[in-house]
């Protein structure tokens, strides 16, 4: 059986995620919800620049 995006995101909710951006900007936090979009909202995020 194969999940849509917004299935697969949903088991993710309240899960630790790291997400890396095109420009190579990195995101962590935890995710809180998400929507039609896949937008995401996410607590206490941090992130990382390499330069």
């Amino acid at each position: 059986m194969f999940l849509g995006v917004s299935e697969l995101v949903d088991k993710c909710i309240g899960s630790r995620i790291h997400i890396v951006m095109k420009t190579d900007k990195e995101i962590v936090g935890t995710l809180l919800g998400f929507d039609d979009f896949v937008s995401i909202l996410k607590s206490k995020p941090s992130e990382s620049l390499d330069f």
